[in-house]
């Protein structure tokens, strides 16, 4: 594969395998825009595929060698393995071959990038910087890792000198950019079957931000990103901290819940602003907060992006109201990691509803070993807790990790409100069907497949 991206502005066309996922259509949706012939494959239509129909790409359902014909490079999803016929036949013509991390590091490198990286929080984040700066004229070119609400896509290509885009730091490929604005939410332990250990995550995220440009800004949650935590970052860096307490450059405070979203008051520079979003959940007051300090330390006017985000509705699977079962709310959310679950759960809490169902699907096998004991207490704003299989994700099954080990571990840690244990999905929307009552929230979480349960239960 091809790491050096010196040359791959002078392709004019690229072939994507895998195109039909969030982040790769993303990425084939900006480089349409930006002139070059986009065409790719899937083994499946999806919601995706049928965007990128709509903006003039050809898709393939299914892999052939001859697809790629033609095509001066191949850009491939980290899902494709190295037997993919179609990766198979640009190795033995001599077609260049780059990663979806390739391809967007040379597009975030291209003008003032603005990359936001964090174990929770950046799709979000990222979501409402895009926002701001759009409503706010600014025409940026925009990635996200999911479907922002306002945009109905997860990406759209600007003229303007900004390109915004989620920074992942799960297999380290964020260390290819090199960002205008480096932002990072919160470090976290998670994605171990790539990282070692806490230390070399911290480590990676510190590379992150070093790579910032030397006239560029480093922005950072002040309360959960500490000083020792900073140890390696070079010293001419200018950070900006946003949190929840006064040490930080933006901070939120008189912070009240509500059925309707959540209202603050923030200050920054010494000067005081109320603010109304409609989308509740303290981890959404920090997630405004890290948008609001990319806009003040770029110069926008902080009052008028205020009224800008207070029109956000939010993104699709984070914490989306899909709809209603007998007068029953149902919401789907993309939290997997216990931190994201804890948080999503004091946001359903503030809806003040009768009683709340939580589904739950475990992500990856790898995952659910390797932080078991952070899953304690997580779940406990919620009345009933269902628990379904593992979804793989890719991963081969582990002898002896699924769904029931979580159930088991909750129950030997004296989990105290209802726990069922329910491997496939037809089985829990059978149970829901007969738990939910008049005004209780049911609230579907997991980043696999598990938002078919919200499907089947509308659909019935």
């Amino acid at each position: 594969m091809v790491n050096d991206l010196k040359n791959f502005g002078k392709n004019k066309s690229f072939f994507f395998v895998g195109i039909g996922g969030a982040g790769m259509s993303a990425v084939a949706i900006v480089l349409k825009g930006m002139g070059f012939h986009i065409a790719g494959s899937d083994l499946k239509e999806s919601g995706y595929t049928e965007n990128l129909k709509k903006k003039g790409v050809q898709v393939f359902i299914g892999h052939n060698s001859k697809n790629i014909t033609g095509f001066d490079a191949l850009i491939i999803s980290a899902a494709i393995r190295s037997e993919n016929i179609e990766y198979k036949a640009a190795q033995s013509s001599g077609v260049p071959v780059y990663s979806r991390s390739d391809a967007l590091a040379w597009i975030l490198n291209q003008k003032k990038g603005i990359a936001i990286a964090g174990t929770h929080g950046k799709t979000t984040t990222t979501s409402m910087i895009s926002f701001i700066f759009k409503e706010a004229c600014l025409d940026p070119t925009i990635i996200i890792g999911g479907e922002l609400n306002e945009l109905g896509t997860n990406a759209s290509f600007g003229e303007g000198e900004y390109i915004i885009a989620e920074a992942c730091e799960s297999d380290g490929s964020f260390l290819k950019y090199n960002p205008f604005v480096s932002m990072v939410t919160n470090i976290e332990e998670d994605h171990l079957d790539f990282y070692k250990n806490y230390e070399e995550i911290r480590k990676s995220f510190i590379s992150f931000l070093n790579n910032t440009k030397e006239n560029g800004f480093i922005i950072i949650n002040g309360d959960e990103i500490s000083e020792d935590l900073l140890e390696g970052l070079k010293e001419n860096k200018k950070i900006f901290r946003f949190g929840l307490t006064e040490k930080n450059d933006i901070y939120a405070y008189d912070i009240v819940p509500s059925s309707s979203g959540i209202r603050f008051k923030i200050k920054v520079n010494k000067k005081a602003y109320d603010v109304k979003l409609k989308i509740p959940g303290i981890h959404n007051v920090k997630n405004c907060l890290a948008s609001l300090a990319c806009a003040y330390i770029l110069k926008l006017d902080v009052r008028r992006c205020i009224e800008i985000i207070e029109s956000f509705t939010g993104v699709k699977r984070r914490f989306q109201i899909r709809g209603f079962f007998k007068d029953s709310m149902i919401i789907d959310d993309y939290a997997h990691h216990p931190t994201e679950i804890k948080a999503t759960l004091e946001a359903a809490e503030s809806l003040l509803k009768e009683k709340i169902i939580t589904v739950f699907q475990p992500h990856r096998y790898s995952r659910l070993m390797a932080i078991l004991n952070k899953f304690n207490n997580c779940f406990e704003k919620t009345d009933t807790l269902i628990i379904t299989e593992v979804y793989a994700s890719g991963e081969n099954p582990v002898p002896g990790v699924s769904g029931k080990l979580l159930v088991d571990y909750l129950s030997e840690n004296d989990f105290s409100k209802k726990l069922v244990y329910l491997p496939k999905i037809n089985d829990i929307v059978e149970y829901l069907k007969q738990e939910i009552k008049n005004d209780n929230l049911i609230l579907v979480m997991g980043a696999g497949d598990i938002t078919r349960v919200s499907d089947n239960l509308l659909n019935t």
